[in-house]
């Protein structure tokens, strides 16, 4: 019982966590699109989002982190049981229960999707520091499609794999902030994964 009960504390510890770099991102993307990347401080921000400078600086340690948002997390029961060869024991729908998992972590509006991505596109800096994100998640991903298919796995095959899911993340985000049927953001993900399956088959 006190094991499960310290289990609940640092699950909801955790989510909290998350969801104030969540609301901190948010408040620094939208000072971002008002007045620049550079058309802000720190402490401006932390004064925007009600927070001491000492706890923004616990969340993000620059202003193009806080802006970006925090790093994808993958809750550890998902990442386990994909190292292990699951839950489908197919690779491809493995990879995409992953990104199915981080979709349904994140609650972004299309709003907070739009804004962030117009800063951005408006900022190479920030777009070159969001692509070495993915490259280092990427990474991560690869090296467990190691750890699961073992050596003699091909690895550009894996490389592909992760290069076209993630193009189709991509695709999705674009899709969400414009769908006139305001699917959800998982939902808009397994249509497009659905279209890439049947015109690769």
């Amino acid at each position: 019982m006190a094991d499960s009960a310290i289990v609940e504390s640092d699950t909801a510890r955790t989510t909290r966590r998350q969801a104030n770099a969540q609301r901190l991102s948010r408040c620094a993307q939208r000072l971002a699109h008002r007045r620049g990347v550079d058309g802000f401080t720190m402490d401006e921000l932390a004064t925007e989002a009600g927070v001491s400078r000492r706890t923004l600086f616990n969340y993000f340690p620059s202003k193009d982190d806080a802006i970006l948002g925090p790093m994808p997390e993958l809750d550890p029961e998902y990442a386990a049981t994909f190292r292990a060869g699951g839950p489908t024991g197919h690779l491809v729908d493995d990879m995409a229960v992953l990104i199915d998992n981080l979709l349904q972590a994140k609650s972004l509006s299309r709003e907070d999707i739009t804004v962030g991505r117009r800063v951005m596109e408006d900022n190479p800096r920030l777009m070159a520091l969001a692509h070495q994100r993915f490259q280092l998640f990427a990474e991560q991903v690869l090296g467990w499609v190691r750890e699961r298919e073992g050596d003699g796995f091909d690895e550009t095959r894996a490389r592909v794999a992760v290069t076209v899911l993630g193009g189709l993340f991509a695709l999705t985000l674009d899709t969400y902030v414009t769908d006139p049927q305001q699917r959800p953001l998982a939902d808009l993900y397994a249509i497009a994964l659905r279209h890439a399956r049947e015109l690769l088959a």
